[in-house]
């Protein structure tokens, strides 16, 4: 039998530990009750991962926060992305360093669909700011999300998350509330609309 078992009785860093340390190749198949995830290693080093929504190091962050959700280790089975290429001690620290610096900027911008809008009259004096900060706060528009903002500028939503933030605490920004998703918007709109009988529009 391969490496296998649920969650609540292995910690899935020991269980990514483990994968490294036998320096295998092959994924390891996460599933929970509302996700699922994979994360790829050769020669234990972790190439690629993951979930539903995301993938690279943001889906590695994710991932070691599952608590429940059985698992499975495959081996010798390849991806086609590396999106990733580091020692899993590295994956760990730096996705938890992460985590914890998002549990602080959770006070301020508890995620990322919320809008961030320019204060109009801002008591900040002379502030300095780095070229990326720069080029974050020009995307500003009162309308797009982090993750919309993210997108546009091909940047990292931990990254844009964490400058907004400061931008936020200097007073030079603020949050005006989260923007639904689109997804979320058409559940309602179907919840709305009256069941259909027959072909591809039947309710399931």
């Amino acid at each position: 039998m391969g490496l296998q078992g649920n969650l609540r009785d292995f910690e899935i860093t020991d269980v990514l530990q483990l994968i490294h340390m036998g320096q295998k190749d092959g994924v390891l198949k996460i599933k929970t009750e509302d996700d699922e995830g994979a994360v790829y290693f050769e020669g234990g080093l972790v190439t690629h991962a993951e979930t539903r929504e995301t993938e690279g190091e943001k889906a590695i962050q994710v991932i070691l926060t599952w608590t429940e959700g059985e698992f499975i280790f495959e081996t010798n089975v390849k991806s086609e992305k590396r999106t990733i290429e580091l020692p899993i001690q590295n994956v760990i620290l730096e996705a938890a360093r992460q985590i914890d610096e998002w549990k602080r900027m959770e006070k301020v911008i508890p995620s990322v669909d919320v809008v961030v809008d320019f204060v109009e009259d801002p008591d900040v004096g002379n502030i300095e700011l780095l070229p990326e900060e720069w080029r974050v706060l020009t995307s500003v528009d009162g309308n797009k999300s982090i993750s919309e903002i993210a997108d546009s500028l091909k940047m990292k939503e931990f990254d844009v998350a964490r400058i907004l933030y400061g931008l936020v605490s200097s007073g030079l920004i603020k949050v005006c509330g989260e923007k639904k998703k689109k997804k979320e918007k058409k559940e309602k709109k179907e919840e709305k609309e009256p069941p259909r009988k027959g072909g591809f529009f039947r309710r399931r």
